[in-house]
């Protein structure tokens, strides 16, 4: 009975679909050519990224930087019911998370 079980499981096809499969890469860097501000286009990039997409963030700035950005990338970005990772170095710092599909609306306090 459980090898006929078994050969059913295996001969049945099914369909597997990864929930967070897609891969939004965004990079943070200076642009000596360019007097765009590097954050707002990782801004406008990042608004680009559908919601459960694995958000893939590199900055190349300084680690002081990178802090902040980091850090408000996470708050306003990823979803805390999942994984985050986050990692800040004096060349290179690195974030993934799950990309909660729009931004968290700022609350003005009076």
């Amino acid at each position: 009975m459980n090898k006929l079980i078994l050969a059913l499981i295996l001969i049945s096809p099914f369909y597997i679909q990864a929930e967070f499969d897609n891969k939004c890469s965004v990079i943070i860097t200076l642009r000596f050519q360019s007097n765009e501000d590097a954050y707002k286009e990782a801004i406008n990039k990042i608004n680009q990224c559908e919601k459960n997409d694995i958000l893939s963030v590199t900055s190349f700035l300084e680690e002081s930087i990178s802090k902040v950005y980091i850090t408000d990338l996470i708050q306003n970005f990823c979803m805390f019911d999942h994984q985050i990772i986050t990692l800040i170095d004096n060349k290179t710092s690195n974030l993934s998370c799950v990309h909660r599909g729009k931004q968290r609306v700022e609350r003005k306090l009076n």
